[in-house]
């Protein structure tokens, strides 16, 4: 099934509509992406469960500052409304592009279908239909800090250092690397109040710029993004390492953390050290089938 994203956007004081399509031929679920896991409850996210549409104001890599709405009233529809002062067609069309990295557009979810129909034909049927993707931000650095700041600590903690770091060192968007880097360990351990944090993320943050992995604005590519590289930076561990591949459509680990012991020791009877070997028969896609299988359903 395909989709179709429709853009419109106010262009000054008089508003005007310009529709833009684009092409989705993997029908995703605005909701199945946005529910995936915790992201839409951090800071710039705001989700209206009532009328299904996800939100966050923007600063593009132009500069340009705007609020973009995505909503699904019909699936397999998307459509996308861009409001700012003196937005145009040179600033909207720098948006379908942060959509597609949202809600992973052009994850292609037919080898994890292949696997899923020999092992769980229910979460067969849920990949077809738009799910098994992780709601991401606008580039992997964003989704690199968010990460940092859930080791060691509870989701009321992420939430807050995550708004303040926002509010404190990106003022009011999610920081860039140079600003994570301006602020040095001691600005983010007084003012984002990110603890023993603070380091590992000014250092890792150097290390990516360094090693060319992430760009100014934060853009990183997959394939050069890979495990090894993520671990041997500082303060990520096989936990962090591996959310971050994932939010990369590399399902192959599962990041284990203490709510995932918890769950598969209460739920399968598991050990921490029998997790990964326990979802070995979905091989790449372990992950899709702790998350989403019959056994999270059961």
């Amino acid at each position: 099934m395909s989709s179709r994203i429709l853009s419109s956007f106010d262009a000054g004081p008089a508003a005007s509509l310009h529709p833009t399509i684009l092409d989705n031929p993997h029908g995703v679920s605005l909701y199945q992406t946005v529910r995936s896991h915790g992201w839409v409850d951090l800071r710039p996210w705001v989700w209206d469960g009532e009328a299904q549409r996800l939100s966050r104001t923007e600063r593009l890599a132009s500069g340009q500052i705007v609020s973009i709405d995505v909503a699904q009233e019909s699936a397999p529809d998307l459509s996308i409304s861009v409001e700012g002062d003196g937005v145009g067609t040179a600033e909207v069309a720098h948006v379908p592009p942060v959509v597609r990295r949202w809600l992973s557009l052009d994850w292609d979810p037919q080898p994890a279908v292949d696997v899923a129909s020999d092992v769980d034909a229910k979460l067969a049927t849920f990949l077809r239909n738009g799910g098994g993707r992780l709601l991401r931000g606008s580039t992997f650095y964003e989704d690199f800090v968010k990460t940092v700041c859930t080791i060691q600590i509870n989701w009321a903690g992420t939430k807050r250092i995550v708004g303040t770091l926002i509010d404190e060192i990106g003022g009011g968007f999610v920081p860039s690397p140079a600003q994570v880097i301006g602020a040095g360990e001691d600005g983010l351990r007084e003012k984002a109040r990110l603890g023993f944090r603070a380091r590992g993320l000014v250092e890792s943050t150097e290390r990516l710029l360094e090693r060319g992995l992430i760009d100014e604005q934060g853009n990183g590519e997959s394939d050069r993004l890979i495990y090894e590289e993520l671990i041997a930076l500082r303060g990520i561990g096989p936990y962090a390492a591996s959310h971050l591949r994932l939010l990369l459509h590399d399902f192959s680990r599962i990041p284990i953390d203490s709510e995932v012991t918890k769950y598969c020791r209460d739920r399968l009877g598991l050990a921490s050290d029998e997790i990964q070997p326990f979802f070995e028969r979905w091989g790449q896609y372990r992950f899709l089938g702790y998350r989403f299988g019959t056994e999270r359903a059961a």
